[in-house]
């Protein structure tokens, strides 16, 4: 074999990266095994997962809560397990009773490192510091960096999308797959804070609240979710907003809101007649006060102030028909959505590898020995482990496939 030459070569040690390394060297021992990454440690976005929790699973993997045109994809993985892959590695784990699935440990770091050790143990070449910028299919695939060439006999792109740049991928390996003939849907930020008219957050900086959040566009309610909303400096975040932010690019062309229900457990009647017997509690004090047994008092200065244009000097004397209007700002906090906070902030990226581009082993079609996995493919899940259990997934796959053909040729 020629210098710097493997029988299977992976290109980028994210999560699926260095399961579709482990997962080929586990099936073929006998094949030499390299994985490329761009930073100088494989890993690095693991860390990163679940606030360094690392929600690598969950009970409920069904395709409701993916999105893309891989959603049909999931049925070559529904038969691995990625609690059993872990405990294949040492790793506990459990599921945390909402049925995210974690390890029993909590750390990210434990996660990596059970990785990083078996691809040690197996004798899986790391090789960092080196970025891919060119791939050319001969009989075998030429990569090409500044670092020199890479010769494989089948090769297996990992690449991921454009999503946290400086924890890894940085979107060239979808250039270099589209100048390979190799169909493309567009990128987008996905499970990202959205824009708003920062005029509009800017006194609920720092506030947070459980609610039902509508995305709505040309004001039809397109998704509900429920969770707690963040505000920050001209952004509307939380595990509620991004699960449904991937709705912004189907929709950017409309007139784009968020409609916040405040009490979502309450119909419009039951929150009047809470409103009224607070009143009639804090009738003696200032309405800034009134609403702070129910909100904290910012957002209830701000909800006020949203349904009213003048507040009165004492809260017994809020009218009935206030009541009316505060209630429906508290069902209907509205705000624009003018965009998302991009790649840098999103945790997934969506679009990319078209399905129809993939076979049943999470190959490329038309380049036979190159297989694909991960987040480059167009598929993405909701927050709580969909998305690691799909890289996970789909790595070892491919790199099972890609070993067995290793072992065939």
């Amino acid at each position: 074999m020629k210098k710097n030459s493997y029988d299977i070569l992976i290109l980028g040690g994210g999560a699926s990266g260095l399961a579709a390394a482990i997962s080929a060297k586990r099936t073929c021992i006998k094949a030499s095994v390299a994985v490329v990454e761009r930073l100088s440690k494989t890993g690095k976005k693991i860390l990163a997962t679940g606030n360094g929790r690392c929600n690598l699973s969950n009970t409920d993997i069904n395709v409701s809560h993916y999105h893309g045109t891989g959603s049909c994809l999931l049925k070559m993985t529904s038969e691995f397990s990625v609690p059993d892959f872990f405990a294949s590695l040492g790793v506990l784990c459990e599921d945390d009773g909402y049925g995210r699935i974690y390890p029993r440990c909590r750390s990210a770091a434990s996660v990596l490192d059970a990785l990083r050790l078996e691809c040690a143990k197996l004798g899986i070449e790391e090789i960092c510091d080196t970025e891919i910028t060119g791939i050319e299919v001969r009989n075998c695939f030429v990569l090409k960096s500044a670092n020199g060439e890479f010769y494989a006999k089948n090769a297996i792109i990992a690449g991921g999308g454009k999503s946290q740049s400086a924890l890894g991928s940085n979107g060239s390996m979808l250039d270099i797959c589209a100048g390979l003939g190799i169909k493309i849907t567009a990128p987008y930020p996905a499970l990202v804070p959205l824009k708003t008219d920062p005029a509009f957050v800017k006194p609920l900086k720092g506030q947070r609240a459980d609610a039902n959040v509508m995305f709505c566009a040309d004001r039809k309610c397109v998704s509900v979710s429920r969770g707690e909303v963040q505000f920050t400096d001209g952004l509307l975040s939380g595990i509620c907003v991004f699960d449904i932010s991937y709705l912004y690019e189907q929709h950017k062309g409309s007139d784009c809101q968020l409609r916040i229900d405040l009490l979502p457990d309450m119909s419009t009647s039951d929150v009047e007649a809470l409103l009224k017997t607070a009143r009639d509690i804090r009738s003696g004090t200032a309405p800034d006060d009134f609403l702070s047994g129910i909100f904290t008092r910012a957002l209830g200065i701000y909800v006020l102030k949203k349904a009213l244009h003048k507040l009165p000097e004492t809260t017994g004397k809020i009218k009935n028909n206030d009541i009316t209007a505060i209630s429906a700002v508290i069902k209907s906090l509205t705000f624009p959505v003018t965009g998302t906070a991009g790649f840098d902030r999103s945790q997934v990226t969506g679009g990319g590898i078209a399905a129809d581009e993939i076979n049943e082993a999470f190959g490329i079609r038309h380049i036979d020995g190159m297989y694909v996995c991960g987040e480059i493919l167009d598929i993405f899940g909701d927050c709580g482990g969909y998305n690691l259990d799909f890289a996970f997934s789909s790595g070892a796959i491919a790199g099972r496939n890609a070993a067995i053909r290793a072992a065939r040729k």
